[in-house]
């Protein structure tokens, strides 16, 4: 089972605060929150970092649905991603973010048919390039859309020895009620996510915030042509062996409210 009792949960902000003791085995846990949305805006702060720090993954976690069967596609269709029913397979798109030995680093991946949140790489062992070919096995698949990637100009450690991101995901569609519309995103196909990554709030009019670095995730891998209903959010983390992993999830956007969903 996942552990919880290690995120403390003030708002609709997470945060972790958790020392890792064992040597040899990666601590993973993971949080599915009580909002729902097509995307989000986070800042990911890791705390009490330095040049040679390698302490663990913060990852956020967008467009979660779980069902109680593994999620089937028609063949010459594009689906949408299964309704939440109940505990079992789960179907996520995740961003990780790292600082490792003094670079600050990411990835994003989208996963289908999870059934164990805390196995490596959620029990995945094989990597596929499509939605469908991921959706139509009824074990793990990924699909890698960005290996670990470095950030090669900021961010950096802050005077109080954090490193912080902001994390712009959203999807792009016609005449869209919560994503980008495809009017402003001529440059990308429609039913696209987009992970715009700043060293600063994007929304903030007072600071100047740079984008480092963008990842467009295509429609065969998003599997959607038409706007999908709002999803489920969630935070997760890896804490490395003998590490301490100190930091906080804040989500930026309104929600749709959720149940909670017990792990």
């Amino acid at each position: 089972m996942i552990q919880k009792v290690q995120f403390l949960v003030l708002d609709k902000n997470y945060s972790i605060n958790y020392t890792n003791s064992s040597s040899t085995d990666i601590y993973r846990c993971w949080n599915t929150t009580t909002f729902k949305h097509e995307g989000e805006l986070v800042k990911i702060v890791i705390n009490n970092q330095s040049s040679a720090s390698h302490d663990g993954v913060m990852g956020f976690v967008w467009d979660l649905c779980q069902s109680k069967d593994a999620a089937t596609v028609t063949e010459g269709t594009t689906t949408t991603s299964p309704a939440i029913t109940e505990k079992g397979y789960r179907n996520f798109f995740v961003v990780g973010f790292q600082w490792y030995a003094g670079t600050p680093r990411y990835y994003v991946s989208k996963y289908f048919n999870v059934t164990d949140l805390q196995a490596d790489n959620f029990g995945s062992s094989t990597t596929v390039t499509t939605h469908k070919a991921g959706i139509t096995a009824t074990e793990p698949r990924e699909i890698a859309v960005k290996g670990w990637t470095n950030l090669t100009t900021g961010p950096d450690i802050a005077n109080d020895n954090s490193v912080t991101v902001w994390l712009d995901i959203y999807p792009v569609f016609e005449n869209s009620t919560y994503g980008a519309d495809i009017a402003n995103h001529t440059d990308t196909a429609t039913g696209s996510y987009v992970v715009d990554i700043y060293d600063a709030d994007p929304t903030d009019e007072s600071v100047t915030a740079n984008r480092l670095d963008t990842v467009t995730i295509a429609p065969s891998v998003t599997g959607y042509s038409a706007e999908p209903s709002q999803n489920t959010l969630a935070v997760y983390a890896n804490v490395q062996p003998s590490k301490t992993l100190n930091g906080t999830w804040y989500l930026g956007q309104d929600y749709a409210a959720d149940e909670v969903v017990e792990e």
